[in-house]
């Protein structure tokens, strides 16, 4: 479906003198240092209508802004000690909710909260659902993909609109819809040695959802400096990981993925991401290829599609699926493009923990811009394959498969970069098709502790990149 993009400069927030949004980064701070609280009273203004004292403690000046929307039953002046807002009378049995901002000095965001008003009626209101995550999405200056999630009840009608008045320029796969929708969000690369920055803004077509609109702020990097290639001597390690139950609260951060969150079953990475934690610059990520809820294949009463780190230190995938892959990313110290000639090795190993993990995958890696096959394949049943992960039923049924592909470039290539991607939903103890992703389907990478019962599993070379010539 497509809607004309209509700029909304001064409607997302209405400012004294209507100062322009250009610059606003809704819930974000520049300057940590500067403290600012704020406590909202519980109460809710009454029906009839009347004030709300809401203390601020501040140690630097502040604006207030309330959205467009509700000004018109709102207003505010200063207080003693905060900010006095005056309703005028709700004549609607609907309690209203007007969102307030603070801003600094330079228009940022310090604080948001809300300011509610009872309805003329005293039975209790039930909203309709309509959320929207993540509101703030970074990406690298090489990602032209990004993806959100609209969380309503199917009867809550929605728009997206962009903000013309901004740096980075975006297109969604969505303009308008009803219920829950996965939006992926496209753009071209960053080229240019200044981060960009755009705005979606997400509206309901409902008075019965508690949060009317939600802007989503995406911030694509600044590319990097444009550098001769380099071929590294021989042994240079470009990235290395260390994956041990010591190191749980150092993986865990950004690889802690909960069952219940949306982006779980959607196409993309979900925005988790594993950094080496022994040497270098680099990324793991898992891909989902597919939307596996419109794909049918999520058992929904036992759904866990989701990235974790398991309990000795293990990056866990939750539901592979045929088109899922794995991508391992390094950089060089300088952040330097590779030279054609330089050879790379990357090690790591897999482990199925049950019976439906896909079974075939194929290794490849980023040659100049041309992804290539890391090695001889095998003939599969309509695909090709260089990885096989094995299961078997009974005691020490799991099995460590160390994948170690060594290739040679022939381009310059921006970094080291490798794909393993599964290439059927053969399940990996029977080869059987996969039809349906429940509680099980869990892929491990081999780190050094297991359970006291399984020293077998334990793998003592780290997962590494690096150069062998």
């Amino acid at each position: 479906m497509k809607k004309i993009l209509y700029a909304f400069a001064c409607a997302a927030l209405l400012l004294a003198g209507c100062q322009s949004p250009k610059k606003l980064e809704l819930d974000t701070n520049p300057d940590p240092m500067n403290y600012v609280q704020v406590t909202v009273p519980s109460e809710k203004i009454p029906a009839e209508g009347g004030s709300l004292d809401v203390p601020v403690i501040s140690d630097i000046p502040y604006s207030v802004s309330i959205a467009q929307k509700d000004q018109s039953w709102l207003s505010y002046t200063p207080s003693n000690g905060g900010v006095l807002f005056t309703a005028t009378a709700n004549p609607s049995s609907v309690l209203r909710y007007a969102s307030v901002v603070l801003l600094n000095e330079d228009n940022y965001s310090i604080k948001r909260f809300d300011i509610t008003q009872a309805g003329t009626d005293t039975p209790p209101v039930e909203y309709k659902t309509f959320t929207v995550t993540p509101t703030e999405i970074s990406v690298k200056a090489y990602e032209t993909t990004a993806y959100f999630a609209i969380t309503a009840d199917e009867e809550v009608t929605w728009s997206i609109s962009q903000n013309m008045e901004q740096s980075l320029s975006v297109s969604v796969s969505e303009f308008y819809g009803s219920g829950d929708a996965i939006i992926a969000v496209s753009f071209s690369a960053n080229t240019t040695p200044n981060e960009l920055k755009g705005t979606l803004l997400v509206e309901a077509f409902s008075s019965e959802v508690r949060t009317p609109y939600y802007e989503v702020a995406i911030t694509q990097a600044a590319a990097p400096e444009a550098k001769p290639a380099v071929k590294p001597a021989a042994g240079t390690v470009l990235a290395e990981w260390y994956f041990a139950t010591s190191q749980l609260n150092i993986l865990n951060p950004h690889f802690a993925e909960e069952v219940t969150d949306p982006l779980a079953d959607s196409p993309g990475h979900g925005g988790c991401y594993v950094e080496p934690n022994v040497k270098g610059k680099g990324l793991l990520e898992y891909y989902n290829g597919v939307n596996k809820v419109e794909k049918g294949v999520v058992d929904e009463a036992h759904k866990r599609c989701k990235r974790s780190i398991g309990t000795y230190g293990e990056p866990v995938i939750y539901g592979t699926y045929k088109g899922d892959y794995i991508l391992w990313t390094a950089f060089t110290e300088d952040d330097a493009p590779l030279a054609a000639g330089t050879k790379l090795r990357l090690r790591f190993t897999l482990r199925p923990n049950n019976a439906i993990v896909m079974k075939y995958w194929l290794v490849e890696y980023l040659d100049g811009d041309e992804w290539k096959v890391a090695g001889t394949t095998k003939d599969g049943d309509g695909f090709k394959y260089n990885v096989e992960l094995f299961y078997a039923s009974g005691s020490g049924n799991q099995t460590n498969t160390t994948i170690e592909p060594i290739v040679t470039l022939t381009s310059d290539t921006p970094y080291a970069r490798f794909r393993i991607k599964a290439v059927s939903n053969a399940a990996c103890e029977t080869g059987e098709p996969v039809t349906l992703i429940d509680t099980s389907g869990a892929l491990r990478f081999a780190g050094e502790d297991t359970n006291a019962k399984t020293p077998q599993y334990s793998v003592k070379d780290h997962p590494i990149i690096d150069v062998v010539e």
